[in-house]
Protein backbone atom coordinates (compact mmCIF):
# COMPACT_ATOMS: atom_id res chain seq x y z
CA UNK A 1 0.00 0.00 0.00
CA UNK A 2 1.74 3.36 -0.75
CA UNK A 3 2.10 5.97 1.71
CA UNK A 4 2.02 9.96 0.58
CA UNK A 5 4.63 12.04 2.31
CA UNK A 6 2.75 14.65 3.35
CA UNK A 7 5.29 17.93 5.18
CA UNK A 8 3.28 16.67 8.83
CA UNK A 9 4.06 13.27 8.28
CA UNK A 10 8.09 14.83 7.72
CA UNK A 11 7.91 16.65 10.31
CA UNK A 12 6.72 14.24 12.60
CA UNK A 13 9.46 11.23 11.27
CA UNK A 14 12.06 13.85 11.91
CA UNK A 15 11.46 15.21 15.32
CA UNK A 16 10.95 11.29 16.49
CA UNK A 17 14.45 10.62 14.66
CA UNK A 18 16.07 13.41 16.74
CA UNK A 19 14.23 12.77 19.95
CA UNK A 20 15.31 8.68 19.50
CA UNK A 21 19.02 9.99 18.75
CA UNK A 22 19.31 12.44 22.14
CA UNK A 23 18.09 9.83 24.46
CA UNK A 24 20.25 7.03 22.95
CA UNK A 25 23.27 9.16 23.81
CA UNK A 26 22.48 10.11 26.91
CA UNK A 27 21.99 6.62 27.89
CA UNK A 28 25.32 5.01 26.79
CA UNK A 29 27.04 8.64 28.38
CA UNK A 30 25.52 7.67 31.81
CA UNK A 31 26.05 3.92 31.47
CA UNK A 32 30.09 4.61 31.61
CA UNK A 33 31.60 1.60 33.89
CA UNK A 34 32.49 3.94 37.10
CA UNK A 35 36.29 3.72 37.86
CA UNK A 36 37.52 1.62 40.77
CA UNK A 37 38.89 3.08 43.76
CA UNK A 38 43.11 3.61 43.92
CA UNK A 39 44.53 1.13 45.98
CA UNK A 40 46.18 2.06 48.77
CA UNK A 41 50.10 1.49 49.21
CA UNK A 42 51.59 0.91 51.72
CA UNK A 43 55.01 2.95 51.95
CA UNK A 44 58.47 2.29 53.57
CA UNK A 45 59.32 3.57 57.07
CA UNK A 46 62.15 6.12 57.17
CA UNK A 47 62.06 6.53 53.44
CA UNK A 48 61.00 9.95 51.15
CA UNK A 49 58.15 11.26 52.49
CA UNK A 50 55.32 10.68 50.07
CA UNK A 51 53.27 13.80 49.38
CA UNK A 52 52.86 16.48 46.95
CA UNK A 53 56.22 17.02 45.21
CA UNK A 54 55.05 20.66 44.80
CA UNK A 55 55.16 21.79 48.08
CA UNK A 56 59.07 20.93 47.78
CA UNK A 57 59.67 22.71 45.39
CA UNK A 58 57.66 25.97 46.54
CA UNK A 59 59.84 25.62 49.39
CA UNK A 60 63.09 25.73 47.55
CA UNK A 61 61.62 28.73 44.81
CA UNK A 62 61.03 30.91 48.42
CA UNK A 63 64.63 30.45 49.82
CA UNK A 64 65.73 31.50 45.93
CA UNK A 65 66.57 34.74 45.24
CA UNK A 66 64.45 36.59 42.80
CA UNK A 67 65.54 36.80 39.59
CA UNK A 68 65.86 40.34 37.87
CA UNK A 69 63.21 41.85 35.74
CA UNK A 70 64.02 41.34 32.15
CA UNK A 71 62.34 45.10 31.47
CA UNK A 72 60.24 47.73 32.12
CA UNK A 73 56.71 46.00 33.18
CA UNK A 74 54.07 48.26 31.73
CA UNK A 75 51.93 47.48 34.27
CA UNK A 76 53.77 48.68 37.31
CA UNK A 77 53.82 52.12 38.16
CA UNK A 78 56.26 54.06 40.39
CA UNK A 79 57.46 57.41 40.78
CA UNK A 80 59.95 59.32 38.81
CA UNK A 81 63.09 60.54 40.34
CA UNK A 82 63.00 64.44 40.31
CA UNK A 83 64.64 66.29 37.77
CA UNK A 84 66.28 69.21 38.57
CA UNK A 85 64.84 72.61 37.48
CA UNK A 86 65.56 75.84 36.57
CA UNK A 87 63.80 77.62 39.28
CA UNK A 88 65.61 75.09 42.60
CA UNK A 89 68.75 75.46 40.31
CA UNK A 90 68.58 79.29 40.98
CA UNK A 91 67.96 79.01 44.66
CA UNK A 92 70.72 77.17 45.44
CA UNK A 93 74.36 78.89 45.99
CA UNK A 94 76.33 79.09 42.67
CA UNK A 95 79.05 76.69 43.55
CA UNK A 96 82.77 77.88 42.28
CA UNK A 97 82.91 77.31 38.86
CA UNK A 98 85.79 78.02 36.63
CA UNK A 99 85.12 80.58 34.52
CA UNK A 100 84.43 80.21 31.01
CA UNK A 101 87.12 81.28 28.36
CA UNK A 102 85.28 84.56 26.44
CA UNK A 103 86.58 84.96 22.65
CA UNK A 104 87.33 88.09 21.44
CA UNK A 105 84.41 90.45 20.44
CA UNK A 106 83.82 90.26 16.54
CA UNK A 107 82.83 93.25 14.89
CA UNK A 108 78.67 92.94 14.04
CA UNK A 109 78.15 94.05 10.73
CA UNK A 110 74.45 95.96 10.60
CA UNK A 111 72.11 94.00 9.48
CA UNK A 112 71.40 93.90 5.03
CA UNK A 113 67.92 95.37 4.66
CA UNK A 114 65.43 92.60 2.87
CA UNK A 115 64.72 93.41 -0.26
CA UNK A 116 62.68 91.25 -2.41
CA UNK A 117 61.38 91.95 -6.20
CA UNK A 118 57.45 91.03 -6.28
CA UNK A 119 57.50 92.31 -9.67
CA UNK A 120 58.24 94.86 -12.62
CA UNK A 121 55.85 97.11 -14.53
CA UNK A 122 56.80 98.45 -17.76
CA UNK A 123 55.13 101.95 -19.31
CA UNK A 124 55.95 103.78 -22.13
CA UNK A 125 57.01 107.29 -22.31
CA UNK A 126 58.44 109.34 -25.62
CA UNK A 127 58.11 105.76 -27.79
CA UNK A 128 60.99 104.24 -24.88
CA UNK A 129 60.01 101.53 -22.54
CA UNK A 130 60.58 102.48 -18.60
CA UNK A 131 60.54 99.62 -16.39
CA UNK A 132 59.59 100.21 -12.38
CA UNK A 133 60.35 97.50 -9.78
CA UNK A 134 57.94 96.88 -7.31
CA UNK A 135 60.13 96.01 -4.52
CA UNK A 136 59.11 94.64 -0.86
CA UNK A 137 61.53 96.97 1.60
CA UNK A 138 61.50 95.74 4.71
CA UNK A 139 58.26 95.05 4.50
CA UNK A 140 57.11 97.97 2.92
CA UNK A 141 56.24 97.75 -0.83
CA UNK A 142 57.88 100.49 -3.00
CA UNK A 143 57.75 101.46 -6.53
CA UNK A 144 61.05 102.16 -7.64
CA UNK A 145 62.10 103.76 -11.26
CA UNK A 146 66.43 103.87 -11.63
CA UNK A 147 67.47 106.67 -9.49
CA UNK A 148 65.10 106.18 -6.88
CA UNK A 149 66.55 106.20 -2.82
CA UNK A 150 65.53 103.45 -0.56
CA UNK A 151 65.85 102.68 2.83
CA UNK A 152 69.34 102.75 4.28
CA UNK A 153 70.79 104.69 1.40
CA UNK A 154 70.26 102.27 -1.24
CA UNK A 155 69.86 103.54 -4.59
CA UNK A 156 67.88 102.00 -7.70
CA UNK A 157 70.65 101.72 -10.37
CA UNK A 158 69.39 100.12 -13.02
CA UNK A 159 65.69 98.31 -13.79
CA UNK A 160 65.31 95.22 -16.34
CA UNK A 161 62.53 92.79 -17.52
CA UNK A 162 63.40 90.35 -14.74
CA UNK A 163 66.33 92.08 -12.60
CA UNK A 164 67.32 94.85 -10.44
CA UNK A 165 69.93 96.41 -9.53
CA UNK A 166 70.72 98.08 -6.30
CA UNK A 167 73.89 100.16 -4.90
CA UNK A 168 74.59 101.06 -1.09
CA UNK A 169 76.33 104.21 0.33
CA UNK A 170 79.86 102.56 -0.29
CA UNK A 171 79.13 101.71 -4.09
CA UNK A 172 78.58 98.07 -2.99
CA UNK A 173 75.54 96.96 -5.86
CA UNK A 174 73.83 93.82 -5.69
CA UNK A 175 71.44 91.79 -8.14
CA UNK A 176 67.95 91.30 -7.40
CA UNK A 177 65.62 88.65 -9.61
CA UNK A 178 62.55 87.69 -9.65
CA UNK A 179 61.57 84.26 -8.46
Amino acid sequence: MPVTLTPRLVGLMVAVSLTVGWMGSSLTQNSAPAQAPSERTLRPLGGQPVGPPQAEVLRQRLNEPPMPSRGRNPFVYSSRAPRPSAYRDREREPEAAPAPVMAPPMPIAAPLPVFRLSGVASTVEDGVAVFTAILNDNGAMVFAKAGAKLSRGYTVVRVEEMSVTLSDADGVTQTIRLP
